[in-house]
Formats: C-alpha cells, structure tokens, sequence
C-alpha cells in the first residue's frame, strides 16, 4: 500500500501547515505479479528557494516498482530566465526492475547584485516509459531574491519579536515610532496594530529593519452598543466586526466582548472594508487619550458649513488644520484621519488629514496587507484605500486573479507607479477562505513541546500566553484531540479537512513529527539557544526566519529537513536515515556532527550544508550522501 503525504503552503506566522494529498516514496522491492510499474510524479508543485542556492526537486516512484522505468524531465522560463536567473536543465530520471522511491533534480539558482521581485519557472515531466504518470508533472519554483531592497509597508503587527508585519520580522533598534500622531517608543506597539513602516528588507530570509512605524487606531472613542451574538461592536458611530484573530488587549476582563462597558472609551486597530466597516485585528481599552480620533471616508461634504459625515458619525472641521488635502479642502469618498473632541454627539475636529500618502516616491516597493476595499476589475481595485492594477506578469499565491473581488483579504508585493498615485501588484498572496466552521479554543498551563500525530494545519506565535485555538469543518470537529501531557502539546487531528490552529507559546524548545504522521510543516520566526527535531513519517519541515543556536536532529521515514534558509545554525548534530534527506545552513567555524544511512534497496539518503571553516564530523554508508553546496549564507 501506498503512504500518502500532505503538502502544507505556509501564511505569514510562525508554523504553517496546509493539506493537499499526493504521492510519495513507497519503498522498494522486487517483481512479481502483484507488484505493479507504478506511478512517477513529483514530491510537491511548488518550491520557493532563495537567490545563489540549490533546489532540490524530489520525482518519486510509487505504487510499485516492476520493470525498469524512466521519466524526462525539463525546466521552462516564466519571469525568470535561464542562464540569467537558474540554470535551465533538462535530462531523463531512470529507475532499474524492483526500486522505487526518489531522484532529485538539482538546479542552481543564479545570486546577482540586484534589488528585484520574486521570479519564477517552471520543471515538467514528460515521456514517462515502464510506469504511469502521475498528476504531479509540473512544479512552479520561485526565486526570492536575496538582495537588501528599501520598501514601504502596511499591515498588522502579528508578532513582537521586534515586530512582524506581513511575514517580516524588521529588527525596530533604531526605528522611529509614532502612535496616533505622538512621539513614541517600540516598547509602546502592541500585537494585532495596523502600522506603517518604512525600512529595508531582505525577502529569502523574511527579515529586515524598520527605520520608522506609525500606528493609528482606527477608532478611539466611546462603546455605543455591544452585539455578542452577532460579534460586533458600535463604537462612535463606526460598526466594528470581531473576527477569530481579533487581539484582546490582555486588560479587559474577561478577555472577549463581555469585557467591554457601554460608554467607556476604547481603542480599535483594523482594516475598512468595502462597506466602511471596521475589521478589527485589537481591541484596548483607552484610558490615556484626550480626545476623539476616527480614520474613514468622507460623505455627505457640506461645504458651506463644513460639515461631513463618516459612517453615522457628523464631524465639524470649520476650525481645523487641514494637512495634505486636494485643493486644501475635504472632498467626498476621500480617506481620512481626523482627530478632536465629541461635542453632543458630533466630532469636532481639530485636524484632518488625507491617509494615503500622495507623496509616493514613484518606483518605490511597497508590500501591502489588508482588505479589498474598492473593486472595478481584477486590474482595478483599491487596497486599504490606495489604488491598485495588475499586469500579465502578476502572480498569485493561493488564489487566481478571478478570485479578486471586495472584502477579500490579501497581501501584495509590488511597487508605485511613475506617477505616485498607484501600486503595481507583482505578486498576489489570498488569505484563507471563508468557510463554515468551527472554532474550539483549549487553555493549557506552561509548555515548550509541540507533539504533531496525523492531519494538521499549525501556526505557532510567539507570544506571553499559552492556548490553542482549532478551527475545523464542523462535521469533523469531534475528531480533533488536543492535549497536554507534563510540558508537551500532542495534536491528534485525525479529520479530512482542518483549517487552522493557532497556538501561542513563548518557547519551542522541541517538535515531534512522528512516525504517523502525514506533513509538511513550515517553521518561522522562532529565535532558540537550543531546539531538537524529530521527523518521521512522510513529511516535511521547513524553516524559515529561524535563529538556532545549537540544533539536534533526527531525521527518519520518506522525510525532508530543509533548514538552509534560515540564519546561521552555531552548531547541529544530525542523524538521517531511511530514504530521507537535509539541508543546513551552518556558522562560520561551527561544528555538524551526526551520521547518514541509507535503508536496504529504497533509494538513496543526502545530507546537504552551506558552511565556511566547519568542523565537518558526519560518518556515512555506502549509499549515502553528504553534499557541500557553498560557503555560510547570511
């Protein structure tokens, strides 16, 4: 019998697991007459791989291994080009009478000097001979570039380690902070805020430094009216929708709506959608305020007495300073922040100012998350109110540009055009479908292990709190076990479909991928002096943003470890096995001990590293591998 392995495609938090079913490595083994040619397809669709490395592409044969077998293979051009970008490649795989298992397509990737957005191209399977043709025989690679490139972003702070916006984490040492329009300090940003930021970034290692962020709520003002049931909020005349990701701010007792008083002033971060509602990421109290302050579109303009509305909320700005308006003068359906007092029930305003900057530098790289708040076409829409186009060139992650419509949640990579006033999406990445489901949230006391057995979709936070919250068809949801045993969190999500669960833990000292497991786990933004691996089954762990300081791994199964993406490990001790293989990027004049073996007739085991002056003690079979592929990544 075939093992089938699930392919996880990560978001942008720390542990992302996704479920798509294919076929890999099933052993060996002779002829006969129940052992079929079986099928050649490759290990996964898509790859992402950083400039100046190597991808590895795994084709596996499975479900038999009859008779000799051969597959071609070739790689084509998309945005990127052979011979400038990678090295296009094409040759034939060949399998002898009675082995299965994997070859590996190794294609490297081209580092050059140059600041540019990811690129991609494609390797397809073709002229199978001796065997069939499974349905995975094209993978798209993308190539993140590895260059340092100034940019503008916007996006919710979705973890503190320095802070994390859009699945980059910005080192904020020397950043300049502003919060709601005051001088402030990091120390004062909170998770779930919706900032600006400007600063570097280099994308093949999600991290880069933020020179400055602004933070303005959304709303500041008094609570009108609380709807539990429908989870929505009335504050200051502007509707406030909850969502499963909402932030409460840890003061509120009990931490969820009921926490919240009629009449007290709070604070709402979030995104407008199309409607002008608020989708709210956090939710604080507010007790250091002095006034009100509301960011929305103007309607209903009444020039002669300066008045307008937002929402259900009339604002008066007869007296206030006006900052970057067109033709210095409020105008309907423009984007605002204001700021004043409530007066009788209208926002008296002493400022008001246009919230898109339109003083864009044009060619600037801006990197976007938020919801779809105006839609004409899939090459015209408005992203947090800033307009947005398309081309032939865009491409999209999770989603096709048909998917493009209001209200959807989505994070761009792209830059402003010539003239200042518009963003060009190079790459489009969806957030997760809105489907029926349910959400069950576990509580546990202080753990550092994560326990994964069977079907999952995980993102681990790094976070003060400790709890779980899993999210599932409804139909399945009885299958979900979750426990924790001394400091260990097991997860036994035995179900066809899980969507999400979401856990929050300060440390991730250990993670177990056991031997029944179906995964391809993606790990990031996890800062450890020491971590221990165990992967087994058929799966898949990969890191991403990650700073180790010594590493201990066991690797077993039809299993990959890819760690050579992540900043340099000080020191590893590694042991592979099975029909298994790892990457690692290891130190300047650090140590990689361990050993690599290789299963009886399954195929062969491969232990790669990025190293300069290591102290290499790592002791093979004969059919095993250790590949040197460059000097210490950065």
């Amino acid at each position: 019998m075939c093992i089938r392995s699930l392919v996880w495609n990560p978001v942008p938090i720390v542990l992302f697991v996704s479920m798509s079913l294919l076929v890999v490595a099933c052993g060996g083994g002779g002829g006969g007459g129940d052992n079929p040619p079986g099928t050649i397809q490759l290990a996964e669709t898509s790859f992402d791989v950083r400039e100046g490395s190597v991808i590895n592409i795994l084709v596996a044969r499975s479900g038999g291994s009859s008779g000799v077998a051969s597959v071609d293979f070739a790689t084509a051009d998309g945005t990127a080009v052979g011979g400038a970008d990678y090295t296009a490649a094409n040759g034939t795989l060949t399998w002898p009478d009675g082995v299965s298992g994997n070859r590996t397509i190794s294609i490297p990737i081209t580092d050059d000097n140059a600041a540019e957005f990811t690129e991609s191209f494609t390797v397809t399977l073709s002229n199978v001979s001796g065997a069939t043709l499974g349905a995975n025989s094209s993978a798209t690679v993308k190539i993140i570039d590895n260059d340092v490139t100034v940019l503008s972003a916007f996006g919710s702070i979705t973890a503190l380690n320095s802070a994390t916006v859009n699945g980059i984490r910005y080192d904020t040492n020397a950043s300049n902070v502003l919060v709601n329009g005051q001088p402030a300090v990091v120390s004062d940003l909170r998770l779930g805020q919706v900032v600006r930021l400007g600063g570097e970034v280099n994308f093949s290692v999600a991290l880069g430094s933020a020179d400055e962020i602004q933070y303005n709520a959304s709303v500041i003002g008094p609570v009108e009216d609380i709807d539990g049931t429908a989870r929505r909020l009335l504050v200051m005349g502007q509707t406030v929708l909850i969502g499963v990701d909402t932030v409460f701010d840890p003061s509120i007792d009990p931490v969820t709506l009921n926490g919240l008083t009629l009449g007290a002033t709070t604070q709402i971060s979030g995104f407008l959608n199309a409607n002008g509602d608020i989708m709210a990421t956090r939710i604080e109290p507010d007790t250091t305020s002095t006034g009100a302050q509301l960011i929305g579109t103007v309607t209903e303009l009444d020039l002669a007495n300066m008045l307008f509305t937002i929402n259900q909320l009339t604002v008066d700005y007869s007296n206030a300073t006006l900052i970057d308006l067109p033709m210095g003068m409020p105008v309907n359906g423009l984007l605002v922040i204001v700021r004043g007092s409530l007066v009788s029930g209208i926002l008296v305003v002493d400022e008001i100012a246009n919230i898109i900057n339109s003083s864009a530098t044009p060619g600037e790289r801006v990197h976007l998350g938020g919801i779809i708040t105006r839609f004409a076409s899939a090459t015209d829409f408005d992203l947090n109110g800033f307009p947005i186009t398309t081309d032939t060139s865009t491409g999209y992650v999770n989603g096709v540009a048909g998917d493009l419509q209001a209200n959807v949640e989505i994070t761009l990579d792209g830059e402003v055009n010539a003239g200042g006033d518009t963003a060009l999406a190079r790459e489009v990445t969806f957030g997760r479908p809105d489907f029926d489901r349910t959400t069950l949230t576990f509580d546990f006391s202080n753990f550092t292990n994560i326990s994964l057995d069977g079907l999952a979709v995980v993102t681990v936070i790094q976070d003060a709190d400790f709890s779980i919250e899993v999210t599932a068809d409804a139909d399945v949801i009885n299958d979900v076990l979750v426990s924790q045993i001394g400091d260990t969190v097991s997860f036994d999500l035995n179900v066809s479909r899980i969507y999400n669960a979401v856990v929050r833990m300060p440390l991730l000292n250990q993670i177990d991928v056991g031997d029944n497991a179906l995964a391809n786990v993606t790990l990031r933004n996890f800062d450890q002096m020491q971590m221990t691996v165990n992967l087994g089954g058929v799966s898949i762990l990969r890191g991403e943003g990650l700073m180790i300081g010594d590493l201990t791994v066991t690797v077993s199964g039809v299993s990959t470890l890819d760690f050579g993406d992540i900043a340099p490990i000080g020191n590893a001790n590694i042991d592979i096995s099975g029909v298994s293989q790892a990457t690692l990027n290891m130190a300047v004049g650090s140590t990689l001990a361990g050993s690599v073996t290789t299963g009886v007739g399954t195929g062969v085991s491969q232990l790669f590293y990025y190293g300069t002056d290591i102290n290499l003690n790592v002791t093979t079979d004969a059919l095993s591998i250790v590949t040197r592929l460059g000097d210490t990544q950065p």
